[in-house]
């Protein structure tokens, strides 16, 4: 069973940039590591039990499955990774669902102190990457992989709500409600003229939209093919409100 949301991957070109812009807001960013797949990363862990991958590349990997995310979509909010009890079986939900995607694989993450992770998760490929979330299982211990700093200087404790541009909105809708067991709540956004369903996967909340019309920010999002995934809202002990994308190497990012 899907227990919440694992992490979440903000990635660029430029790794030092990243964690720059990211540290300027006020997140405390520690030292990740390098894949042995060309990426690597810093991490920003929160008290929910989440935590936010800034990732980049150290060498050209165009075979890696995030590169075009970065290098011809835009980067930014690229993908979510969501953490569950029994990674076959869900595996299993999305497989009959249609979800184009690898086998589970073996990965690892030569930490800055040298401690080698090492974990299984699946890629998800086309259109159903960035809207259908993949999910992992951990061979060493999840609390080596999740950073054990979580405070930091803007109050954020943890991810209130994932939002999604939906090309196919019902798509979507079936594969996250058989997968999750839940039929999904009606959402409605007058801000982005849009409307879609929502579900609840622990603290966490996934909101799939799609334009109401030509007007709606999102559909100059979906046009210009950028990742699906559109904005995230964290809660937080200090100011609310929302950060500019210029300040948040393209994301957009709302305090709660």
């Amino acid at each position: 069973m899907i227990l919440g949301i694992d992490h979440i991957v903000i990635a660029g070109p430029d790794l030092d940039r990243l964690t720059a812009a990211f540290k300027s807001l006020g997140f405390t960013v520690v030292g990740g590591g390098k894949h042995p797949i060309g990426s690597y990363n810093n991490l920003i862990g929160l008290e929910d039990g989440a935590y936010i991958e800034l990732l980049s590349f150290y060498e050209d990997s165009p075979e890696h499955y995030w590169w075009d995310a970065v290098h011809e979509r835009g980067g930014g909010l690229i993908d979510f990774c969501m953490v569950t009890d029994d990674v076959r079986a869900d595996y299993a939900l999305f497989e009959a669902g249609g979800v184009e995607m690898s086998p589970l694989v073996g990965l690892s993450r030569l930490r800055v102190d040298g401690y080698r992770l090492k974990w299984l998760n699946n890629e998800i490929y086309s259109d159903y990457q960035g809207l259908i979330p993949f999910i992992i299982e951990d061979e060493t211990p999840r609390e080596e992989r999740v950073p054990k700093e979580k405070s930091h200087e803007n109050g954020v404790r943890g991810i209130d709500t994932i939002t999604l541009a939906a090309r196919d909105l019902e798509r979507a809708r079936r594969i996250m409600g058989a997968v999750l067991g839940q039929v999904g709540q009606p959402v409605n956004d007058e801000d982005l003229n849009a409307s879609g369903v929502a579900f609840q996967a622990g603290p966490h909340r996934l909101e799939y939209l799609k334009p109401n019309d030509a007007s709606s920010p999102l559909q100059e999002h979906i046009e210009a093919n950028r990742p699906v995934p559109y904005r995230i809202r964290f809660r937080t002990g200090g100011e609310a409100r929302t950060i500019p994308p210029e300040d948040a190497a393209g994301v957009k990012i709302v305090l709660i």
